[in-house]
Parts: C-alpha cells; structure tokens; sequence
C-alpha cells in the first residue's frame, strides 16, 4: 500500500486541503485513518495536519517516552516544515487531550483554538511508581508478546475489542488493510504501553503547566455519549463538564458516539471544528 503521507519532523504526516490550518492528534495508539471522515468534511474549506506520534501510524518509534511539552514542539516541528504560520485550531482526542492543550498554552501564538474530544481527566495526577520503572516494564512486556507472536495474531482483533466505532459509510476496505497491517507491528504495541506507562507523568506535567500559564485562547471541551441511559455514560458526561468548567472551557456533547467519537459522528466533531476555525 502505498503511504498516505510523508516524513516530517521526524514523523509521519497527512496534509489536506488549504485554507485555515487544523491539527488532528490521535489518543493512546491512534492512528492517522481515525480521523478520515472528519478529514473529508474538513477539507474544502481548511488545511488539516494529521500527525502520527512516534511508534503510531507508519512513525518511527522513538527511544524516550513523550512528554507534553515535547509533544507540543513537536507539533510546531510539523507546521514550521509545512510553512504554515498562521494560528491552528488544535484538537486531541483523549490522551492527546494533554498534548493538545501543553500547546495551546506554550504557544498561544500559534494556536485559534483547542478541542479535547472526550479526553482524558487531569484533575488530580498521582504516581505511585517511577515513571522509567513503568516505561521499563511496557517495553519488556510488549517485546516479550511480540517475541511469542501474539502481536501479529492478535493485533488487529485486540484493536476490533478496544475501538468498537464505526463510521457512517462503514469501515472502507483501506482501513481495514492499513489496520491489519499497522496493529501487528511489533513497534506499535511498545510505543502504546510505553505512551500508557508515561500517563502519570503526562499528568503531572500538564497540572504544572496550568498552575504556570494561563489559557489565553479559546478551549472546548466535547465528551462523547452513546445515548443510553446508563449510570456510568452520564456520569462519564457530568466528569467531562467538570473538567471544562475546571479547564474555564466551553462545554458540548457529541451523541450518540463511543469514546472515538470521531469516528461514529465525523459530521459532529468537524462542526466545531469548523465553529472554532472560522
């Protein structure tokens, strides 16, 4: 197959359209054909950056674990190398939440706006565990899966248990190739624990950083919801209001979705995408 995009930065990268730049980070392990029906709605009218982290996507792994602030700069790597000056709407979905807002708040400049698309909590970081001991612990267990062959076999279907959203023309046939392909690298699986093994730090980082700089751009909260009158899906959207009203962010609910949200309502999120973009 052939690759969708380029090296930039370092990592692989998917740019469409022209016009006012949006960038599109994935959560833990996501890839950049998560975002392909937002991405066609988006496209005739904005610029839209799809950035593989490293070890995600058709990225090189990376030998450090992330950082928030790395994640940021790296972000600014990628549109430096593309040329694009002009202030991005930004938008991380669950872990890449974090990277997202790290940098709305280091480079206000050169962002219109930030959406975390039903992310992950922040509120109240803690870590019991040194961060090299956890990230030394995901890299022995993803190797030691790969060395038995359980990555290969069961990559794909491990992704069709986590990820259970579907878009509204159905998964294309290309997706389900590059999906097939993708979740039995070895290198994904390492990258998504070590990315795991790294969330307490994440979170402490980014606490740190709010208590230091202040959100001076617009922020937009937006938790999925299936629909169902469930005990934990309202109690899921109550957190998420929290966190927005914590955050000094707007608040919306995109409905009905599975936690990718995405992906089921790809119409919904590149609406306010646009609202912030325009």
């Amino acid at each position: 197959m052939k690759r969708p995009g380029e090296i930039l930065a370092g990592v692989h990268v998917v740019v469409d359209g022209a016009g006012p730049p949006v960038v599109l980070y994935g959560g833990l392990g996501g890839n950049w054909f998560d975002w392909d029906h937002v991405v066609e709605l988006l496209s005739d009218s904005c610029l839209v950056v799809r950035i593989d982290r490293p070890g995600y996507g058709l990225s090189p792994a990376s030998a450090a674990p992330p950082t928030a602030r790395g994640e940021a700069e790296r972000i600014v790597a990628v549109l430096d190398a593309l040329g694009c000056i002009a202030p991005a709407v930004v938008v991380g979905h669950s872990l890449g939440g974090i990277y997202v807002e790290a940098f709305a708040r280091l480079f206000p400049q050169r962002t219109r706006g930030a959406i975390l698309l039903d992310a992950t909590i922040t509120l109240r970081p803690h870590r019991l565990l040194p961060t090299r001991w956890r990230v030394a612990t995901g890299r022995r267990v993803a190797r030691a899966l790969s060395r038995l062959g359980l990555q290969r076999l069961l990559g794909p279907t491990v992704r069709a248990v986590l990820n259970q959203s579907t878009p509204p023309g159905g998964i294309t046939p290309e997706t389900r190739r590059w999906v097939a392909r993708i979740y039995r690298e070895p290198v994904y699986l390492e990258s998504s624990l070590v990315e795991n093994a790294s969330y307490p730090a994440l979170a402490e980082e980014i606490a740190a950083l709010r208590a230091a700089v202040t959100m001076p751009v617009p922020i937009l909260v937006a938790a999925a919801h299936t629909g169902h009158r469930t005990p934990w899906g309202w109690e899921w959207v109550r957190r998420q209001r929290h966190f927005a009203e914590r955050l000094g962010a707007s608040f919306r609910v995109v409905q009905p979705a599975r936690h990718h949200a995405m992906i089921d309502q790809p119409g919904q999120v590149a609406a306010l995408i646009r609202e912030l973009a325009s």
